[in-house]
């Protein structure tokens, strides 16, 4: 199968992902959040420091009362949905 097919057909799952691992290692933001926006879903296929080929998810989070964003999380993962590596990037 595809695998761009396959990502598209299945972005949901792929972003459900990204949150519930995001929620896993953010405690400190949680209150103040009103909003996850959806950003991006890429296929990696070089990168200096993550091990390629794999799977870039994308989701930002935003302050509740300034609808601004907190903090940007990305999620790698390999074809079979395992987890790489993440980063969160706080935008304050």
């Amino acid at each position: 199968m595809n695998l761009q097919k396959y990502i598209l057909d299945n972005k949901e799952e792929y972003y459900q992902l990204a949150i519930e691992y995001y929620y896993n290692i953010d405690e400190d933001h949680r209150n103040d959040l009103s909003q996850i926006v959806l950003k991006s879903i890429s296929v990696l296929v070089v990168h200096e420091f993550i091990p390629t080929p794999c799977i870039e998810i994308k989701i930002e989070l935003q302050h509740q009362n300034e609808q601004k964003g907190i903090s940007t999380y990305y999620l790698y993962v390999n074809e079979e949905k395992e987890f790489i590596d993440e980063f969160l990037i706080d935008n304050n």
